[in-house]
């Protein structure tokens, strides 16, 4: 299980990178307000992504029904994170919506791939 929860932190490093390259991008390319937006769905799909890594650390040894239900508490979480920043945060810090959603989207499409992919491999190795 250690071996696949390297794998996993590594993957994980993928949609942070994908998401910085891309804001990069979109500094240079769109306006101040749309790069704040898609700025603030990268850093918090990172932070999400972290939490579920430090989930998993705590979990080591469990069965992966326990693995599994963490999984799916995660993507909960995370949706209900993304309406409080849709609907509270954006009263606090003006960005863009739709560059905040699209990040936070890409980020949580390849993390959920990651996440399944984690669950799968260890479900795997158990028989």
């Amino acid at each position: 299980m250690e071996k696949k929860y390297k794998a996993a932190v590594a993957l994980n490093c993928i949609p942070a990178l994908v998401n910085l390259v891309v804001s990069g991008y979109v500094f240079f390319n769109f306006t101040g307000l749309q790069f704040a937006g898609y700025l603030t769905g990268t850093i918090l799909g990172i932070l999400l992504s972290i939490m579920w890594l430090m989930q998993v650390r705590k979990a080591f040894g469990s069965h992966a029904i326990k693995l599994l239900k963490i999984t799916f508490k995660g993507f909960f979480v995370k949706f209900i994170v993304f309406i409080i920043f849709i609907f509270g945060v954006y009263n606090l810090v003006i960005f863009s919506r739709t560059f905040f959603a699209i990040s936070f989207f890409i980020a949580l499409l390849l993390n959920a791939i990651i996440e399944l992919w984690f669950y799968a491999s260890l479900t795997k190795e158990n028989n």
